[in-house]
């Protein structure tokens, strides 16, 4: 089997800009993959990388190569020795939709080419529900609808909306009026859910230690599963300063790629939860050793999950064949262009806040021809 073709999709969907790859093969088989930098700033780097991946690495080559693949593209690009999430979103995307081809080709989900399945089932948490709220009491009663959906577990940033209701991140060093505002955000959220329910909470990594710290103790209370990235995640000893400070268990990860950038997270068990992007990180592959560094310290693994339905589904293949996972987040309020790009998404088949094991061969997820073939679309290749 050869790679002929790579066709590489820039979809808008709403304030979203998905990137999405799909490989092509002599054999009629192709295999699909994200560029998770749907968000912020630099979709089409991302997009334009892997386009010179596919073109300079992937024609002609043998699809079912894929650690040699990764490994030239890691060490070829000569930038990726030291890069960041343009370069490792890119060959990312390239490496899922070789592991889809793989799947398909010998009809099993990826999961059975890593070791098989290890759970019947994922438990999900839900995000992106608190869109238009300002105020704690509509926190809460947002919140209520979220549980009421089957969710036993929510995530959000009580930070990044401002009291007019604009998003903007705060200051590192936090004023009295949003650090009251943020607490008791959180606070309206945890009376209106109960004990039972988790609440996890996300900062973006945009306080300073300080206030990180006085945060995180005041939040204590509140019993959160997670603190994500109270601060900067590319400062390890500031994070470790907010973990040994704050008896709230810490999370990060979404801005730190491959194994190499988790190594000392891991070593120094600063984390108790780590948090890599499979569209970001290096793959699925790559995951799945970072995982593995981090079995040996007893800590847990919940991929990130914030762009499109093939970074899902992706995802999902390597929760279901790690020991050390522990919850995976899901974005199940987009709008419906937002889960139309393939056939059957992932995110429509969440029961009272749980996903079953997908069997379907590969990723388990196909691109919806008719949505797809309306947006703009690079190709490499044969036609």
């Amino acid at each position: 089997m050869k790679i002929t073709g790579v066709d590489i999709y820039n979809v808008q969907v709403h304030e979203m800009n998905l990137v999405i790859v799909r490989v092509h093969t002599d054999e009629g088989i192709d295999g699909v993959g994200e560029v998770a930098l749907a968000y912020g700033v630099g979709a089409q780097a991302g997009l334009n990388m892997a386009r010179e991946l596919a073109e300079r690495f992937l024609i002609g080559a043998d699809p079912f190569r894929i650690e040699y693949l990764w490994d030239r593209m890691y060490r070829d690009t000569f930038w990726a020795q030291g890069g960041g999430p343009v370069v490792f979103g890119a060959m990312s995307a390239i490496e899922e939709a070789l592991w889809d081809i793989k799947g398909k080709a010998l009809g099993v989900p990826v999961y059975e080419l890593l070791g098989g399945r290890c759970w019947d089932r994922l438990r999900l948490y839900a995000n992106g529900w608190y869109r238009g709220c300002v105020r704690p009491e509509e926190y809460a009663e947002a919140a209520l609808k979220v549980v009421v959906d089957g969710y036993t577990a929510l995530k959000f940033d009580p930070f990044a909306i401002r009291p007019d209701g604009t998003w903007r991140y705060p200051r590192r060093a936090l004023d009295r009026e949003m650090a009251d505002l943020a607490f008791a955000r959180v606070q309206a959220v945890r009376e209106a859910v109960g004990p039972e329910v988790d609440i996890l909470i996300e900062v973006h990594g945009n306080l300073g230690t300080t206030s990180a710290i006085q945060m995180g103790r005041r939040f204590e209370s509140l019993k959160p599963f997670f603190y994500e990235e109270p601060v900067d995640a590319l400062n390890v000893e500031a994070m470790k300063k907010v973990a040994d400070n704050v008896d709230i268990p810490i999370a990060a990860g979404e801005r730190l790629y491959t194994r190499y950038g988790f190594r000392q997270y891991i070593e120094k068990q600063v984390l108790d939860i780590l948090q890599p992007d499979l569209g970001l990180a290096g793959g699925i592959m790559e995951t799945k050793k970072i995982a593995a560094h981090a079995e040996t310290y007893n800590l847990h693994v919940q991929p990130h999950n914030c762009a499109g339905p093939v970074a899902t589904a992706a995802a999902v293949q390597l929760d279901a064949c790690i020991t050390n996972f522990i919850i995976q987040e899901m974005f199940p309020y987009r709008p419906k262009e937002h889960y139309e790009l393939v056939v059957q998404p992932l995110e429509y088949q969440a029961v009272d806040g749980y996903l079953e094991i997908p069997t379907a061969p590969g990723l388990g997820v196909e691109l919806n021809e008719e949505v797809i073939s309306r947006y703009p679309c690079v190709h490499i290749g044969e036609a």
